[in-house]
């Protein structure tokens, strides 16, 4: 049986390896991105594979009748499909607890929330976004080092489980039994500018610190006002040191920054970007990040 795989990302790329690996054949069909890097690392990684590069999207429909596979993962792909084109079993490849994280960035607003358990999820394919029938769910405890891009990594690996026993179930002939909803429904928009910025006067450290993880390294960190000028923090790290000063003070200890909360706990800051340069901690004083400045 031909193993389909629809994709917009390079996320794909560790299940089609390891299917390929175990002598299955997986043919590929790739929505080229704006992300000429992104396109050109799948075109070079998955050349030993079926793969063929869509420009509109009809074209997915006219790749499935070509190819013709005995079932499809969709997995990381942006546009709604027509389920009444497909005559095969068809599953959709989630990075979130559903229906509680439907959307197309469920890792971001996981972390953004500080939910202690991060979810992948594979559902059938609905007429709806992330709306189908969950048959399988697999949860990862959060870690404070945990990004954006890392869950994305640690997920590409995990749902060869989840592949492999929908794969043994439809092969076998076997139903696939529902798996209970996580959570009320809720759909969870593309992040705005106003998701990704830091509100000092109100965050607690530890939400800023899931902010800044969540922005790793898609938005080169979270957003802050540093006298009307924008600036990102790319890591922090709650340090457990308490002030009195107001929230968004800045602090210089030694080669460290810190910067207060809203909870009177200090950030500890350890990269910065401003005007497109990296600014590593210790350095941050020369660019006028210092003790007396409060960021807005």
């Amino acid at each position: 049986m031909t193993i389909g795989i629809i994709t917009s990302s390079d996320q794909f790329l560790s299940l089609a390896y390891t299917l390929a690996n175990n002598n299955l054949q997986v043919c590929i069909y790739y929505a080229q991105g704006q992300d000429a890097y992104v396109n050109q690392k799948v075109q070079a990684l998955a050349a030993r594979f079926q793969l063929v590069c869509g420009q509109q999207q009809e074209d997915v429909y006219n790749w499935l009748e070509q190819v013709k596979p005995g079932i499809v993962f969709v997995y990381g792909y942006p546009f709604l499909l027509d389920v009444a084109k497909f005559s095969i079993p068809v599953f959709n490849i989630h990075a979130g607890a559903l229906p509680a994280f439907r959307g197309p960035v469920p890792v971001f607003w996981q972390l953004k929330m500080g939910m202690p358990q991060l979810c992948l999820s594979i559902h059938v394919l609905s007429s709806r976004f992330d709306a189908g029938t969950v048959v399988w769910t697999k949860q990862i405890a959060d870690q404070p080092h945990y990004t954006y891009a890392l869950v994305h990594q640690i997920f590409s690996q995990l749902v060869v489980e989840g592949v492999y026993y929908i794969l043994n179930a439809v092969l076998s002939g076997k139903s696939l039994d529902p798996v209970p909803a996580q959570g009320k429904g809720a759909y969870q928009k593309r992040p705005q500018a106003k998701d990704v910025q830091i509100d000092w006067s109100r965050m607690p450290a530890k939400e800023i610190c899931n902010l800044i993880r969540a922005c790793n390294p898609w938005n080169k960190g979270a957003a802050a006002n540093m006298n009307n000028q924008q600036i990102k923090i790319m890591d922090g790290l709650v340090t457990g040191q308490t002030t009195t000063l107001p929230p968004g003070s800045v602090v210089n200890e030694g080669t460290q920054l810190w910067i207060a909360a809203a909870d009177g706990q200090f950030v500890q800051v350890n990269m910065l970007l401003l005007e497109d340069m990296f600014i590593p901690a210790y350095q941050a004083a020369y660019y006028g990040i210092k003790k007396g400045l409060i960021l807005q």
